[in-house]
C-alpha cells in the first residue's frame, strides 16, 4: 500500500517537488534593490592614426541588485565602454555598452547617457 502510494503518479510528485523548491529559492533569494554606480567610459578598438575625444567621460549606471548575493568586488568589475571600430573622421554618436554584469544577480535598468558623442580627428603625422 505504501509502495503504491509513493510510486503511483511519481512524475507529478517529482514535478511538484521541483516547483516547490524553485518557488522557495525565488522567494528566499531576496528582492532586487536599486543601486547607482558611476563609471569611466572606456574606448575600445582604437585605430592608429586617429585621436578620439568623448563628449562625456563618465556614465551613470542604474542597476537592480540582489543584495544578499552581490558583493562590492563584483560591482567594481562592471565597466562601460564604446567601440570605435571602423570610425572615420568626424562626429559619431555611439551606444554605451555595459559589460561584466553577472546574470541573474544584477540587471541593468538604465545608463545615463545611453549614447555618447565621439569626435574622431586624424592624428598629426610625424608628431607635428
Amino acid at each position: 500500500m505504501l509502495k503504491r502510494l509513493i510510486i503511483h503518479d511519481w512524475h507529478y510528485k517529482l514535478l511538484s517537488l521541483v516547483m516547490g523548491v524553485v518557488l522557495w529559492f525565488v522567494l528566499n533569494m531576496g528582492e532586487r534593490v536599486p543601486l547607482g554606480v558611476e563609471r569611466q567610459i572606456e574606448m575600445v578598438d582604437q585605430e592608429k592614426g586617429y585621436e578620439y575625444r568623448l563628449e562625456r567621460k563618465r556614465v551613470k549606471i542604474r542597476l537592480r541588485v540582489m543584495e544578499r548575493f552581490v558583493h562590492e568586488e563584483t560591482l567594481e568589475k562592471i565597466t562601460a565602454s564604446v567601440s570605435l571600430r571602423g570610425l572615420k573622421e568626424g562626429e559619431h554618436i555611439l551606444k554605451v555598452e555595459v559589460k561584466n554584469v553577472p546574470k541573474f544577480l544584477v540587471s541593468v535598468e538604465r545608463t545615463e547617457p545611453e549614447y555618447v558623442k565621439v569626435r574622431v580627428i586624424k592624428a598629426p603625422e610625424g608628431g607635428q
